[in-house]
């Protein structure tokens, strides 16, 4: 057995005076350092909500000036192109290809209906429109405007089969190209555009129009032009 004394001795170089294992303080020393130096690393959020608010701001009125703009652009303005007539050549002299603008300058009101040959809504207002060009066409121009294929809806062929199909008589044209599209802001089929005999806009139906509205807008169409 050992000496009493080296087992004193023993005890005393493992642990410190209060009987604690010198490991356990340095351990608990440090738990607490770190816990007292922790709040000094930690940052505060950054906050970004009035970055996001300005930027959102800034679309917002991005947007706005655009539809501004188009309403200004669009409201009484007529835009010119040329296309090429698959019937009612007789209501342009005879010309195969015709200039918009110079039908405008006739001093008669218009009515440009753009329309595809694979449309349904299409199909389902041009009889209407070819009873009241009937009803007017001494007085009004209608032209019916073949975008199918600028739309993807059909093709001059699709258009050609749907006008005998339904028998429709008024004048019937297409572009070479889509600037009549773009110009006149077409973003529904069908679209038709109203235009005074002044040759400014006076009117215009985003999508299918009934019979009763359009002989209305033709109404006020021949009040203005009388």
């Amino acid at each position: 057995m050992a000496p009493r004394s080296s087992r004193r001795s023993k005890r005393r170089q493992g642990g410190g005076g209060d009987g604690t294992p010198e490991t356990s303080q340095a351990t608990d020393s440090s738990r607490r350092t770190r816990r007292n130096a922790s709040p000094r690393r930690r940052q505060q959020p950054k906050n970004y909500t009035p970055w996001f608010i300005a930027g959102g701001a800034a679309i917002v009125i991005v947007l706005v000036a655009a539809i501004v703009f188009q309403v200004l652009s669009g409201a009484g303005a007529s835009a010119n192109f040329e296309f090429s007539v698959y019937q009612g050549e007789e209501h342009f002299g005879g010309a195969e290809n015709v200039n918009f603008t110079e039908l405008l300058d006739d001093g008669k009101p218009i009515v440009l209906n753009f329309w595809a040959g694979d449309c349904p809504p299409c199909r389902a207002e041009m009889p209407a429109f070819e009873r009241v060009w009937v009803e007017n066409k001494e007085d009004v121009l209608f032209i019916g405007l073949d975008v199918g294929v600028f739309t993807g809806l059909g093709t001059e062929t699709s258009g050609r089969a749907l006008l005998n199909e339904l028998g429709i008589t008024y004048p019937i044209g297409a572009p070479p190209n889509r600037t009549p599209v773009v110009n006149y802001t077409v973003r529904s089929m069908p679209t038709t555009v109203f235009f005074g005999a002044d040759g400014q806009i006076m009117d215009r139906a985003d999508g299918a129009i009934n019979e009763a509205r359009l002989s209305s807008i033709i109404d006020r169409l021949l009040e203005g032009a009388s």
